[in-house]
């Protein structure tokens, strides 16, 4: 039994006990709401059109995964629309349920691509893990395990209701925390690009209101040079507020995982579901906010992808430039052992080999 059915299954008992099992009703005490339904597959058809037409600007898994996402959403409100005019039919229930509850995943794995891009694009320095691309593969990893957790619970679900959904909270619950891990790396990443960077330019040590003061131009000097055009040549507002934009949409699709994992965990029968207007507010408009966010600061608009290539490289060095933005440990043995200690190079070396040890100190210790 697969998880169009359990969730078939779970919304026939709230119908149970919201109205004795009398209506036949697939959706307990709520009747889709048709204008609302109807708005929101407009919206989603126009967005499912715009990012369709900016695979002209070449931002490839962005676009594919907002198109793919976009196409769910018009399934799913179609599903909704159709099930307004009859609230028994299984076929509209399950596809409003199957499509609306796996676009966002799509959503995400946009989303999480452009953490490396930003990395990039600011420079290798900034990067937390290995290699820029390590970020996306762990990430993606996190989604990968959670859909086969979720399609365990539903597998089950035929013999054992009350432990599959047990299960299924389980795999939303991973979803999730993908999701706090990105936000806690993509917070790692803005306070070493925006604030670390003005500590070291003004030579302050505390946070004070006069880093407001110093622009990105004034600081651009510490970034990657390779893409300094791209960033103040010239100052693009939809460069400056994509990061913004990011974290609107984390943020709205977060709330949404959330309230979808309140909704499994209160077994389909607490008030959540028995509401549509939680849906709306929780679901239908934070999904729509956050995609309409990432439609205006489209990364095409952002990284100018017509014109402008940003390869996700797999290890700390550039491969198109001369320089080490980060150094392997083996080059950093060699460069230590030959090279002269008063150089800038051999102190950089040595801060970034203690820093790699207290790293791997830590981990060891936690492991």
């Amino acid at each position: 039994m697969d998880l169009a059915t359990l969730l078939l299954r779970a919304s026939i008992r709230t119908d149970d006990v919201v109205n004795g099992g009398s209506s036949g009703s697939l959706y307990g005490s709520v009747v889709p709401n048709l204008a609302f339904n109807v708005a929101m597959l407009a919206i989603w058809g126009v967005l499912l059109g715009w990012h369709t037409i900016m695979f002209r600007y070449k931002q490839y898994w962005f676009s594919s995964a907002f198109v793919c996402a976009a196409i769910l959403q018009v399934l799913g409100y179609v599903g909704r629309v159709w099930g307004h005019f009859n609230l028994s039919l299984e076929t509209p229930f399950v596809m409003q349920q199957v499509c609306l509850t796996v676009a966002p995943v799509f959503t995400m794995r946009g989303v999480y691509y452009q953490l490396p891009k930003m990395i990039e694009i600011y420079g290798h320095q900034f990067s937390l893990l290995r290699s820029p691309i390590a970020y996306w593969y762990l990430l993606v990893a996190f989604d990968l395990i959670a859909l086969p957790v979720q399609a365990a619970g539903g597998a089950i679900a035929g013999t054992n209701l009350h432990q599959a959904e047990h299960i299924l909270i389980a795999g939303f619950s991973l979803q999730v925390a993908s999701m706090v891990m990105f936000m806690a790396l993509l917070g790692h990443l803005y306070y070493k690009v925006f604030i670390q960077t003005r500590l070291d330019h003004s030579g302050q040590s505390k946070l004070t209101l006069s880093l407001l003061k110093i622009s990105q131009t004034d600081i651009d000097y510490l970034y990657r040079q390779k893409f300094s055009d791209l960033r103040i040549h010239p100052d693009r507002w939809v460069f400056r507020y994509f990061p913004v934009a990011l974290v609107v949409a984390v943020a709205t699709v977060f709330v949404r995982c959330c309230y979808r994992l309140a909704v499994v965990a209160s077994d389909w029968q607490g008030s959540l579901i028995k509401h549509e207007n939680y849906f709306i507010i929780l679901d239908a408009v934070m999904v729509a906010m956050g995609t309409v966010a990432l439609s205006i600061f489209h990364p095409g608009f952002a990284f100018q992808g017509t014109h402008v290539s940003i390869p996700i490289t797999h290890g700390r060095i550039d491969p198109e430039t001369d320089t080490k933005p980060l150094l392997t440990p083996e080059d950093d043995e060699a460069d230590i052992n030959s090279g002269d200690k008063d150089s800038p190079l051999y102190k950089f070396v040595k801060r970034r080999r203690e820093r790699i040890k207290k790293i791997f100190n830590l981990v060891y210790k936690l492991l």
